[in-house]
């Protein structure tokens, strides 16, 4: 009963942190569509709560061992909602490149792009008879970024269920979310190139440093007294 409470509060917070979120960012991009709007609150939304999920396993270390099964639904709910969040920001931004946003990108190549979304990846030319090339300018990258980024948060989604953790079995299903830190610094970066790609982003690279410090700093911490604490019982055993 107490799992059950702890799930719903949870979820309930989420989804309170993204309608705070929402309204506290929303003056900020009053330059853009509600769509493009939407589109950038959820993805800085999603990172948030993908750093959340680093850290909940070093704080869990430091807590009595009763919280450890709150902890570990904790975890796997505000990774369900990393999940949603960061697909409705790329599916927001797959539909909003079918046509043309509003977004003035600085530093993008000034070769002609490929048709639909297709524009994020690829360009080609003028006739658009050449094969599609891959378009390598630094918002292109920052894009290979986000897909990459985002195959893996699909996979982890999909995955966050003891269900499927009893499919792929403990080990395979371990291994799999511990793409999670990868996923984190993917994001991160997709996100700095942006910032200073886009004309007109309200936002500065600090918005997006200060979390990773956070996070990196928490789990920095939490390896160091976890490698103390396995010195310490190693001795105490000899």
């Amino acid at each position: 009963m107490r799992l059950f409470w702890s799930r719903f509060c949870t979820h309930v917070l989420c989804l309170l942190l993204l309608a705070a979120t929402a309204r506290w960012l929303w003056p900020d991009f009053g330059a853009f569509p509600p769509m493009e709007t939407w589109s950038m609150i959820l993805g800085y939304l999603s990172l948030v709560l993908i750093g959340a999920t680093l850290v909940i396993g070093p704080i869990k270390s430091w807590l009595p061992a009763s919280w450890q099964p709150v902890s570990l639904s904790l975890r796997r709910d505000i990774g369900i909602w990393a999940g949603l969040t960061g697909f409705l920001h790329v599916l927001l931004v797959l539909v909003l490149f079918q046509g043309t946003p509003r977004l003035m990108i600085l530093n993008d190549t000034n070769a002609p792009k490929a048709g639909g979304w297709l524009k994020l990846f690829f360009v080609s030319d003028h006739n658009g008879n050449a094969p599609l090339i891959p378009n390598w300018s630094m918002t292109g990258i920052a894009n290979y970024m986000g897909l990459t980024a985002f195959c893996i948060l699909l996979a982890l989604w999909l995955t966050s269920s003891r269900r499927a953790e009893k499919w792929l079995g403990g080990s395979s299903w371990k291994r799999l979310h511990l793409a999670n830190f990868t996923l984190f610094l993917l994001v991160v970066f997709h996100a700095l190139i942006y910032i200073h790609s886009i004309k007109g982003e309200p936002h500065s690279a600090a918005d997006f440093l200060w979390l990773a410090a956070v996070v990196l700093l928490i789990r920095l911490v939490g390896f160091i007294t976890t490698a103390v604490r396995r010195k310490r019982g190693k001795t105490t055993s000899l």
